[in-house]
């Protein structure tokens, strides 16, 4: 789990091309967030972090596009396929009550009002009409729509999110 200093944008899926730029895939809610960074921490998960400028930013599709200083090949691009990327907690816009950053929801376990362990956030897909969890539990993959008829609670502190599941939404199998 990163420092609670800083927030994990995103995760460099692979290179772009051939001058050293790597495509980013986001777990932060927009471009907004890291249109005014100059710099970045990027590392393995759970490892040692380099901080790279930013020298180009641009979105492609729901991935971004970064072209960090220092690294100018292809060969250079590829060593950082996998790793994470964050940012200073202090260079994000804080939310409204009740809103969370994608980074800090992912890996959060999900249970029931009931307490019932249903699994664990490990994607957020974003739709027209609401967010979706994709969770993940022993016996499979569910979504979960992040509505507050379902989330009903939130608790970063404790890593779980309270939820009350519609009828028929989670197979008995399934959980």
């Amino acid at each position: 789990m990163p420092s609670p200093h800083l927030l994990l944008l995103g995760r460099i899926v692979k290179p772009w091309g051939l001058k050293g730029e790597v495509r980013l895939k986001p777990y932060a809610d927009s471009t907004a967030i890291a249109a005014g960074l100059a710099a970045v921490q990027i590392g393995p998960a759970g490892g040692d972090l380099t901080r790279y400028t930013i020298e180009r930013l641009r979105r492609m599709g729901s991935s971004w596009i970064l072209k960090l200083s220092g690294v100018e090949t292809i060969e250079q691009a590829s060593r950082l396929v996998g790793c994470e990327v964050l940012v200073p907690r202090s260079a994000v816009p804080p939310l409204p009550e009740g809103m969370y950053y994608h980074a800090d929801l992912i890996g959060l376990q999900v249970q029931s009002e009931e307490g019932r362990v249903l699994g664990q956030i490990v994607e957020i897909l974003e739709t027209g009409a609401n967010d979706v969890f994709v969770v993940h539990s022993q016996q499979g993959e569910w979504l979960l729509p992040a509505t507050r008829e379902v989330v009903r609670k939130v608790d970063l502190a404790g890593q779980i999110v309270l939820v009350r599941p519609l009828e028929g939404m989670i197979e008995a199998e399934a959980v």
